[in-house]
């Protein structure tokens, strides 16, 4: 049986480099986003490839849509062996016009959904005796921009989260690493493509061993 990646926040850029990357590598792959029609989307550009994806409706802002989703996953997958928290709130809003509930919201969103994945898997992985929770990071987390404040301050929390996570977990042999994303992602980048990216993603996963890769 083939390993499985989930991939909350699935879409295009990093999201489908993982997956493909994943995907050829011989995982199937399971992707999680709120918008259906970008889901079946994707979903059906990897099967082109020759890759076993299947796509679940969810909301990473909301712990009961992702209790759902993963329920549906477990009808198909008995075993889930690596997460991928792609998902980010994409706000410009300078930090000194920021309001506590927005800042509440967005955090939400982009650092503590982690820990709703996290608290779903993490049991089964411990007992099966390995697993992999790898985030995407942003440049925010080491250069904040008072323009994306939000977003910064999601990105600085998930910089940190891996790195506690990554302590926390590895007596259960659950590897937790991030890739600090230090560009602006495109296909026509020299340096940042969802393929790059990608690639460092499987060496963080492959390697196991530093919790960040600044790339």
């Amino acid at each position: 049986m083939s390993k499985v990646i989930v991939i909350i926040g699935a879409g295009p850029g990093i999201a489908q480099g993982v997956a493909e990357k994943f995907g050829l590598e011989g995982f199937s792959v399971a992707l999680i986003s709120r918008r259906k029609e970008k889901l079946e989307k994707l979903k059906n550009e990897l099967t082109e490839k020759g890759i076993d994806a299947h796509a679940f409706v969810g909301d990473a802002g909301d712990s009961e849509s992702m209790k759902d989703a993963f329920n549906q996953i477990w009808e198909i997958w008995e075993h889930i062996d690596v997460i991928h928290y792609n998902v980010a709130k994409l706000k410009m809003v300078n930090i000194a016009n920021e309001t506590a509930d927005g800042l509440t919201r967005d955090f939400k969103v982009n650092v503590a959904g982690v820990m709703t994945a996290v608290n779903l898997v993490a049991s089964d992985m411990e007992k099966k005796g390995e697993g992999a929770i790898l985030l995407t990071g942003g440049g925010f987390s080491l250069y904040p921009d008072p323009e994306f404040g939000s977003l910064a301050i999601g990105k600085a929390g998930i910089r940190n989260l891996a790195g506690s996570l990554h302590i926390a977990l590895k007596p259960k042999n659950i590897f937790v690493g991030t890739v600090t994303v230090c560009g602006i992602v495109s296909n026509t980048s020299e340096k940042h493509t969802p393929k790059n990216i990608a690639d460092q993603f499987w060496k963080l996963y492959t390697d196991r061993n530093e919790f960040e890769i600044q790339f």
